[in-house]
This record gives structure tokens, C-alpha cells and sequence, in this order.
């Protein structure tokens, strides 16, 4: 159900990601993106929600097709305790996470933070993991903490399992959209090929507020503008970014 009465909008504050994910925007979110101008913020291709999360204290609402990325949100926003995530087990090199007695978003987080920038969730540490280099970028001690001391501040969020097109909020709102890229984006489980890209482009064109897409240079379903080169959430790969900015009463 959506709620919107009666909210008093919390301190401003930027949390860290929840979970690592393919495309996330949350690294170069203040850096290339204007501020929302509306206490509502939409992010109707949630993935990991990179740029609501420099933003928490708004009302944020998620919509996100994907089940298994919705279920890991479910979890974070209505079921999760500070206590719970701290007992989570950690992982070794040899752990099977489908063996694990979790939860199956429990599972589904875990599984995001043993890759880094992955579309699905894996089932067993990745080589990079394995390699023990960077401890604190992958499912440990650290990533529970974090996650835990941040529970507090998504709680007012809201998370639908939906296709753009159903989003429950059709309000003035400040709009994120940030759905797979036209050219790259086929690596998603409903990822480019799915998407009916001039259909977007009119649902984009009719979002009341402020409206932030963002694409690849290059792409022509709407006039974006290439604005930096960015370092990706892939190791050693960078993205040439483009957005296009919108405003509608």
C-alpha cells in the first residue's frame, strides 16, 4: 500500500550501499546528478538505488521488476533487525549459500556482496572474494555492520515488485531513471531487449516534477546529453554517462 500522509522528513544523511549491483549509480550520484526538488523521490528501476541513498531522508519509493533485488529491499525496509544482520554467518571460500539456514532474501543479500557490481546473486564466493584483497568490499564482519547501523534510516522507504508502467505514484515527485542502458544493458535478467525504449520515452516525457534519466552516450530515445566518463562498479571499466533533465508542473 502507498503511504504518503503524515511524514516529517528526517535529518539529511548519505548511506552506503546495501548491496552491490550492475550499473549502481550510487559513486558518481552527487557528482553528476542535480539534488531532488521534491520531498518525494521515485526510483522506478530501483536495482540497488544508488541515488536515493544519498538521499534517504526523502520518501522514497522503489519499483523494481526483478523479484529477486525486490525481495532483498522487502527484507531490508520491513524484516531486517540490527541484531539479525549482525548473526548472519559469515562465508568462506569452500560455503555453498544455498545450504545456508537463512532466509531466501537473507540468501539473496549475502549473495550480492560475494561479487562485486553483479546482476543476480551468487552462490559461492567469487575469485575476486577469494583473493583477499579488498576484505571489506565483500560479505564480512564490516559490510554486516554497516548494514545494520542503516536499517533505521530506510524504514519510511517503499519497495514494489513492478514494471515501470505500474508504479503505484503517479504525483509530482522528483523522478530517478535509471532503467538498463539501450545498448548495454542486456546483461540484466529483464534487461534492454525487454524494454520498449519509445514507450519509455513517453512515459518519461509525462512524469510530473523533476525527471532524471539516465543513458550511454549515444543513445537517440531521448535528447541526452554525454556528461563524464565515469569509473563503473566493474573493476577497471568506465562508462561514458549521459542524462536528460526535465521539468513538468
Amino acid at each position: 500500500m502507498l503511504r504518503l500522509s503524515r511524514f516529517k522528513m528526517p535529518a539529511p544523511t548519505t548511506l552506503r550501499p546495501f548491496f552491490s549491483y550492475y550499473g549502481g549509480k550510487w559513486r558518481i550520484a552527487k557528482k553528476l546528478y542535480p539534488e531532488p526538488k521534491h520531498d518525494v523521490l521515485v526510483e522506478p528501476f530501483a536495482g540497488s538505488a544508488g541515488y536515493a541513498l544519498r538521499y534517504p531522508e526523502r520518501q522514497v519509493i522503489l519499483c523494481e521488476k526483478d523479484p529477486c533485488v525486490a525481495a532483498v529491499w522487502r527484507y531490508l525496509i520491513h524484516e531486517a533487525t540490527i541484531e539479525r544482520i549482525l548473526e548472519l554467518p559469515d562465508v568462506d571460500a569452500g560455503t555453498n549459500i544455498s545450504k545456508l539456514r537463512v532466509s531466501q532474501p537473507e540468501r539473496y543479500l549475502i549473495g550480492f556482496w560475494l561479487n562485486r557490481a553483479g546482476v543476480r546473486p551468487k552462490t559461492s564466493p567469487s575469485a575476486w572474494m577469494r583473493s583477499g584483497l579488498r576484505p571489506g568490499s565483500f560479505w564480512g564482519q564490516r559490510v554486516k555492520e554497516t548494514i545494520a547501523s542503516q536499517l533505521s534510516a530506510i524504514r519510511h522507504w517503499q519497495i514494489f515488485c513492478c514494471d515501470y508502467r505500474k508504479c503505484p505514484y503517479d504525483g509530482k515527485a522528483t523522478w530517478f531513471v535509471d532503467p538498463p542502458y539501450q545498448i548495454k544493458g542486456r546483461h540484466y535478467r529483464f534487461g534492454s531487449p525487454s524494454i520498449d525504449f519509445q514507450k519509455l520515452r513517453s512515459w518519461c516525457l509525462t512524469r510530473r516534477g523533476q525527471t532524471i534519466v539516465c543513458e550511454q552516450a549515444g543513445s537517440e530515445w531521448l535528447r541526452f546529453v554525454p556528461i563524464q566518463k565515469c569509473k563503473t562498479t566493474r573493476k577497471s571499466k568506465r562508462s561514458h554517462e549521459a542524462v536528460w533533465i526535465n521539468e513538468l508542473p
